[in-house]
């Protein structure tokens, strides 16, 4: 019996260390309007993840209404959580956030509110896997 609890224990503690979630943004139009989102990307920016989704120097994107296809975006950026260096890294690397739909555009241009817009929309208790904008109609989360 002691060794069976021992097997488990050793199978738990292996389990929940190996186990690292990817950690993504998500953008959620819930809205009843199409949504277009732009990130303009620091051009001298070395973040692996975001030159990946980067055409020239901004990310763009289009987000169909609530309730239909194509009205979410990911943004993968590999294993791990949130941390707080990885969010200074991206908030640095990101020179403006603009969501836009027919009645209304909101811009994040400064390094202080793209941060701070970064670290609201976090998500998740103790595993801080993901920064989730969820856009309505007047586009405020």
């Amino acid at each position: 019996m002691k060794k069976l609890n021992s097997l488990l224990l050793l199978f738990s503690v292996f389990i929940l260390t190996s186990c690292d979630p990817a950690h993504n943004i998500n953008f959620i139009n819930n809205g009843s309007t199409a949504v277009k989102v732009t990130l303009k990307i620091d051009p001298k920016t070395e973040d692996y993840h975001l030159n990946q989704y980067k055409t020239g120097d901004s990310i763009v994107f289009n987000l169909k209404p609530a309730l239909t296809e194509d009205n979410q975006y990911q943004m993968s950026f590999g294993i791990g959580t949130w941390h707080e260096k990885e969010m200074i890294e991206v908030s640095n690397s990101i020179k403006s956030i603009e969501i836009e739909n027919i009645n209304y555009k909101i811009i994040y241009k400064s390094q202080y509110s793209i941060a701070k817009v970064l670290s609201q929309n976090r998500k998740g208790y103790w595993m801080r896997t993901d920064i989730d904008f969820n856009i309505n109609d007047d586009l405020l989360n």
